[in-house]
């Protein structure tokens, strides 16, 4: 008997617990913004009372659920609905004779992503290889996508919202045209797959709800298939993406 009106003092009401651990005894209790607005359990005014969402370190309710600070911060960040769905177009790929699109699926509570980007290429002139050492170890060579795809797995430390890094690796397979002599007059060219590992690092801005822009730097290596027995060069790269949320 004594276990269950224990059990039931514990739970019958919502409480609050600083981070100064001091516990207030609450009751309706709401979160609006910065604020959680709550009544006194033990007074019948109705009055109605707030406290910095900075100070509190979690509210246990009744029912026995327990709600951290940080997933009380993201409830009041994520009042702007950020699709999961993400459609964006890589607009510096222009500049490389390339047109790219990516696919991007939101997971894991807003935490991870899944992005597919396709790319095709138009034009006869390669992508310049022009990094200093090590990164670009192949001044005379230039490569000229015409198509590749592959599978990005993004980590968003911070999930969801306005200003958001992300970071993670990514793998690339396409074909294309290389250029083993590019800067004689009559190169030879190769058509040749290949397969890449890349690392990416990006900022994700999202002002409204259905439109997000980001910019990610990139460093890997890509490997030719038909290029004397298999060749391995490192790569670096940069794109901006316009994006649509839905």
């Amino acid at each position: 008997m004594l276990i269950v009106m224990a059990s039931f003092q514990v739970f019958s009401q919502d409480v609050i617990v600083l981070k100064n651990r001091a516990k207030i005894d609450a009751k309706e209790v709401a979160i609006k913004r910065n604020v959680i607005l709550y009544q006194d359990y033990a007074g019948n005014s109705g009055y109605q009372y707030s406290v910095d969402i900075n100070k509190v370190d979690y509210i246990q309710y009744q029912n026995g659920e327990k709600l951290q600070v940080n997933e009380i911060t993201d409830m009041s960040t994520s009042k702007m609905n950020y699709g999961l769905n993400l459609i964006s177009f890589h607009i510096l790929d222009f500049a490389i004779n390339n047109f790219t699109f990516s696919y991007e699926r939101i997971l894991g509570n807003g935490k991870y992503s899944l992005q597919i980007p396709i790319s095709f290429g138009y034009g006869d002139d390669g992508d310049l290889d022009l990094l200093p050492l090590p990164f670009g170890t192949d001044y005379e060579n230039s490569f000229a996508n015409r198509f590749s795809t592959g599978v990005s797995f993004n980590i968003y430390p911070t999930r969801q919202g306005k200003v958001r890094y992300f970071f993670g690796p990514s793998v690339q397979i396409g074909s294309g045209i290389y250029f083993p002599n590019h800067y004689n007059y009559d190169p030879d060219e190769i058509k040749t797959g290949f397969m890449g590992f890349m690392v990416n690092n990006g900022l994700m801005i999202s002002p409204i709800e259905h439109l997000s822009m980001a910019v990610v730097g990139s460093v890997g290596a890509r490997h030719f298939f038909k290029i004397e027995n298999g060749k391995t060069i490192s790569t670096l790269g940069i794109s901006f993406n316009l994006t649509y949320r839905f």
